[in-house]
């Protein structure tokens, strides 16, 4: 009695594997990376949320500005007005580094540097748990300034403005995607490194990027 068997033939184990390696397949596995990656990036910034919460703002003030301190001389407050107007321009797109006057400079102990048309940290780096692309990095050392600014004037007590720390991440956002155009895996990296970014400001309540000192 002849026997047919059902083990695939060699040409049809061709097709499978010829299959498997289409562009579909491929980009499906980077995508899935991608969003694997950014669970980390946003589960390492969720997890402090319980252990590392932000005393409450005092009523009409941003949050982590202490209240209770002498606000400093006069011309502290102008550095760090300066210093968040300075922040401002950034946000809004403005080229150049003329907004970071001579005193904020002093004040940030280092003179910002221009990272395609933007002022920019030169030091600034993308700081995440999961490798990021490297076309990030100037993104990130935009952000960096921006929040080194903010940080300036919560030294000199000055309260952040509403809504600046998510224009500074707002910006970061932009300029992700733009190094992401035609990589749709990179840009749902680009999502997820501003989701992860912008929940860390919301957990301090939209005030200064301070650092805080886990119980662990």
């Amino acid at each position: 009695m002849s026997h047919t068997s059902n083990r695939p033939t060699g040409e049809h184990r061709a097709r499978l594997a010829s299959r498997s390696r289409r562009p579909g397949s491929r980009f499906a596995a980077g995508v899935g990376a991608a969003v694997a990656g950014v669970v980390v990036v946003i589960g390492s910034i969720v997890g402090t949320v319980a252990a590392a919460t932000p005393a409450p703002a005092a009523p009409g003030h941003a949050a982590h500005t202490d209240l209770t301190r002498p606000s400093g001389t006069d011309t502290d407050r102008r550095t760090a007005i300066a210093a968040l107007a300075a922040a401002q321009k950034i946000a809004d797109g403005a080229p150049g580094t003329d907004m970071v006057i001579p005193a904020v400079a002093v004040d940030l102990g280092y003179e910002p540097v221009v990272e395609q048309t933007s002022a920019a940290k030169g030091t600034g780096e993308c700081s995440s748990p999961v490798p990021l692309p490297r076309s990030f990095e100037p993104a990130c050392r935009v952000h960096d300034l921006g929040y080194d600014l903010l940080r300036v004037a919560h030294r000199h007590r000055v309260p952040i403005p509403p809504g600046l720390r998510s224009d500074l991440d707002a910006l970061l956002a932009r300029q992700l995607r733009k190094e992401c155009e035609g990589r749709p895996a990179c840009t749902v990296m680009a999502d997820i490194t501003h989701a992860a970014v912008h929940l860390n400001t919301v957990r301090q309540r939209h005030g200064a990027p301070v650092e805080e000192t886990l119980p662990w």
